[in-house]
């Protein structure tokens, strides 16, 4: 009876308005056995979110588009909500770059309460790597 659930597959939740990234790490988790969710917007990753919780959620930081929140602000919410405060953020974004910012971001509980900052253009095995770190290692 326990084998069901223990085949349960990682469910990953991208949000990123990059639609070639979002491709890209969709295509290299899901061959990997991740179960990926994505939204292209973060008032529509929250929905997604809330509709199903996900084990991680993977978000950018800039979002292009009409005013919303931003991913720092997307993570203080889910930081916020009960049914998601628990679920691990890790932030995946090209932000410091391309504002020619000339520090590194870091994570705190307040301002950004993600696992970690990752810089785009991320390797895939750096990403994986990340993410085996919060999840645990992939089952072979």
């Amino acid at each position: 009876m326990m084998g069901k659930a223990m085949e349960k597959r990682k469910r990953i939740l991208v949000i990123d308005d990059d639609v070639q990234h979002v491709d890209m790490v969709k295509t290299l988790l899901e061959s990997v056995g991740y179960e990926v969710k994505f939204a292209y917007r973060p008032q529509k990753g929250l929905e997604v979110a809330r509709v199903a919780p996900p084990d991680l959620i993977i978000l950018d930081v800039m979002f292009a588009g009409p005013p919303g929140p931003d991913g720092t602000e997307v993570a203080r919410m889910l930081a916020q909500d009960p049914d998601l405060k628990d679920v691990p953020i890790i932030m995946l974004s090209g932000v410091r770059k391309v504002l020619e910012l000339p520090f590194s971001l870091s994570t705190d509980a307040d301002w950004m309460p993600a696992r970690t900052f990752l810089e785009k253009p991320i390797k895939p095995d750096k990403l994986l790597a990340e993410i085996e770190k919060v999840l645990g290692p992939r089952k072979p």
